[in-house]
C-alpha cells in the first residue's frame, strides 16, 4: 500500500513539474520582447503577413522586462487591430496580483480579455521598480496594487484605477472583473 502511494506521489510530482516546465516564461534580460504572437479571436482582423514581427507581451510581473518597449509593442498591436491596451501594475509578492492574474485566466474572463485588450503586466517590485513609468499612468500611492490602466490604441488613458478598486482582488470574482473590462472595452 505504501509503495503504491509513493508511486502515485512520484507520478503526480512528475506531472506537476512537466506542467510548470511548459510555462512560456520569456527570458528577456535587456532584450526586446519575445517573438511569438498573442492569441487572437475570430472577430480580430486577419493576421499580418508571416514575415511581420510578432510580439508576446508579459502577462506576469517580470522585473527584467522593459515596460516602455513592451508598451510600444502593445500600442502597435492595438493600432493594428483596434483593441485597447490594459496595463496591469503589480508584483509577484502581492497575493491580490496573483488572484487577479488567475481571474484573467478564468474561463469566464479570458475570452473577454483577449477579444478586447492587449494585456501588459508591469512589475513595480516593492514600490521601487518601474515607478517613473508607472507614474505616467497611475498614482500607486493611492491605487495600491494591482492597479489597472486602460489605454486607447493611440496611447490616451481611458481609465486608471487610482481609487484602489483592484487592490483587494482577493475579494473579487469574474463578474466584477468582467464588468470593468466590458465598461472600458473599445466600442465596435
Amino acid at each position: 500500500m505504501l509503495q503504491r502511494l509513493g508511486l502515485a506521489a512520484a507520478a503526480g510530482t512528475a506531472l506537476l513539474l512537466a506542467a510548470c516546465a511548459s510555462q512560456d516564461i520569456p527570458s528577456t534580460q535587456g532584450a526586446a520582447p519575445a517573438a511569438t504572437a498573442p492569441a487572437t479571436t475570430a472577430a480580430a482582423k486577419p493576421a499580418a503577413s508571416p514575415t511581420a514581427p510578432k510580439v508576446t507581451l508579459p502577462d506576469r510581473y517580470d522585473p527584467k522586462r522593459n515596460p516602455a518597449a513592451d508598451l510600444k509593442a502593445a500600442l502597435a498591436l492595438a493600432r493594428a487591430d483596434g483593441k485597447a491596451v490594459l496595463i496591469d501594475f503589480g508584483a509577484d509578492w502581492c497575493p491580490d496580483c496573483h488572484v487577479l492574474h488567475e481571474l484573467f485566466q478564468s474561463a469566464e474572463t479570458k475570452p473577454l480579455l483577449e477579444q478586447n485588450y492587449h494585456l501588459l503586466a508591469v512589475d513595480v517590485g516593492e514600490f521601487d521598480h518601474n515607478l517613473k513609468f508607472a507614474g505616467k499612468y497611475i498614482n500607486l500611492q493611492r491605487s495600491g496594487i494591482p492597479a489597472l490602466v486602460v489605454l486607447t490604441p493611440d496611447g490616451k488613458v481611458r481609465v486608471a484605477t487610482n481609487d484602489g478598486s483592484f487592490a483587494n482582488a482577493r475579494d473579487m470574482d469574474s463578474k466584477q472583473v468582467n464588468a470593468f473590462l466590458t465598461k472600458w472595452a473599445p466600442k465596435s
